[in-house]
């Protein structure tokens, strides 16, 4: 029993990422015709695309709350979003950091940064007396689409002075951020896109429906609280579309299309991903997620501004240093806070 619960979550994860690869590669053929630029599609289309499977695991555990499969899903799927997020910021940035060492421009810190915090206290507040409404999770979608505007606008505004070099400098841009999107694809038809999109969704529902009654079995089959599987298991297995894509946009040299993932997705996943579950019925938020792991969220996050702020660039140090506190966490949560 154990043993088919392991396989058919790796198989979960497989589906999660091949599903969220085909909803990307659509989307990026799309934003291709389009002349989409690097940093947009970063932080709007490659940043909701990677964070698929934690919108998919949000919808698919509401809907196997309603109907009854498991009413107790909640802490996988809560631990799901705080779990991706730290795994985000802290192992998969410090992957990408040792493997090289990447920069992230002014403009990005002083935009994304704030609203990396503003988006975990509004999931602090709203979570504060333990459950997440559906009227909180309407208006953490509301606030989501609202900061994806602001994007959009900053970025054309930004366009318009990009030619500016003495700017670009200053700001610590990369250029290439602001080129349009190339796919390395050969061109497709529209149709063909859309069946991929269909398709890729698919196969996101009946992963994130596996993934999810998988990791519900191994909760009970080990006694483990379904907040830490949620967290360390299925966290980090949503999390590696992000990473692969992310090792992808480096080796193309796309540092501003990596970087703006990292910092778009992690965004969309406190906010649109959880809200898009908790809008279907309401979710109960462990009180362990909320008195331990989100203060060590707020701390990775002081600690990865930090490292960027203080000199454009994370080093390789800096992300080992990174992989590290996810190790430390990572024992912590199981040895000391199983509750």
């Amino acid at each position: 029993m154990i043993l088919f619960s392991i396989l058919f979550l790796i198989l979960g994860f497989f589906g999660l990422y091949f599903g969220a690869k085909f909803v990307i590669i659509s989307l990026e053929n799309i934003a291709d015709r389009l002349n989409i630029s690097h940093i947009m599609v970063g932080l709007t289309i490659l940043s909701i695309g990677t964070s698929l499977p934690e919108i998919a695991i949000s919808i698919m555990g509401g809907i196997d709350k309603i109907v009854g499969i498991d009413p107790n899903i909640d802490g996988i799927v809560i631990g799901n979003k705080v779990g991706s997020f730290l795994t985000q910021i802290t192992l998969i940035i410090g992957i990408l950091a040792v493997s090289q060492p990447i920069f992230v421009s002014k403009w990005e810190l002083r935009r994304e940064g704030p609203m990396l915090f503003i988006s975990v206290l509004i999931f602090l507040y709203f979570s504060l007396d333990g459950i997440l409404t559906q009227f909180e999770a309407l208006l953490m979608i509301i606030i989501y689409f609202i900061y994806l505007f602001f994007v959009i606008w900053s970025e054309r505004r930004l366009q318009k002075i990009k030619l500016e070099s003495n700017y670009i400098e200053k700001e610590r841009l990369d250029a290439v951020s602001f080129e349009p999107v190339k796919s390395p694809r050969k061109k497709s038809s529209t149709p063909r896109d859309i069946g991929f999109l269909l398709f890729g969704l698919i196969i996101l529902v009946i992963a994130a429906e596996t993934t999810l009654l998988s990791a519900h079995d191994l909760s009970k089959e080990f006694y483990i609280p379904e907040n830490v599987i949620g967290i360390l298991i299925v966290g980090f297995g949503t999390s590696l579309p992000e990473l692969i894509a992310d090792l992808t946009a480096i080796r193309r040299g796309s540092f501003g299309l990596a970087v703006g993932d990292i910092l778009g997705s992690n965004i969309c996943d406190i906010l649109l991903a959880t809200g898009s579950g908790a809008i279907l019925i309401n979710f109960n938020v462990p009180l362990i997620i909320l008195v331990f792991d989100i203060p060590v969220l707020f701390l990775a996050l002081f600690l990865v501004i930090y490292f960027l702020w203080s000199e454009k660039t994370l080093k390789r140090w800096e992300g080992s240093l990174l992989i590290g506190f996810y190790g430390v966490y990572a024992i912590l949560k199981l040895v000391l806070f199983q509750i």
